[in-house]
């Protein structure tokens, strides 16, 4: 499995209306402002943990650009805080978040996007 598609799990068990995608939105879904979106890259993919003259750890890194809907009617500071908290008991590790922003490429409504990035090692011998 993916690091990506991981977090896609976690994010839809959390939150059943909010659509996640890997890589890319896809093109009939972009414009489409008024559902809350997310993307998922992967951010870092790197070995460490050298011993027996190989690695045997990963670090994995996923990169969470939420767009937030225009109708998006809740608490997005607790969304976000619900959503970190649940990756965490996950294992992975919240080391950015950054502040909201508004979409300034779109003229007439400004959806409001928040960036966060986590990363997780694991052991070679638990990836399968």
């Amino acid at each position: 499995m993916r690091p990506v598609d991981e977090v896609a799990k976690i994010i839809t068990d959390l939150f059943v209306d909010w659509q996640v995608y890997s890589d890319a939105i896809p093109e009939e879904a972009i414009d489409d402002r008024h559902v809350t979106q997310v993307l998922l890259k992967e951010a870092e993919s790197d070995v460490s943990g050298y011993g027996g003259n190989t690695f045997n750890m990963v670090n994995l890194g996923v990169d969470i650009q939420i767009f937030y809907s225009l109708d998006y009617d809740e608490n997005m500071l607790l969304s976000e805080i619900i959503l970190m908290k649940q990756l965490e008991d996950n294992h992975w590790r919240v080391v950015d978040s950054q502040a909201h922003y508004l979409d300034l490429s779109q003229t007439d409504n400004q959806q409001t996007i928040k960036n966060i990035t986590v990363n997780k090692t694991v052991l070679v011998d638990e990836i399968g």
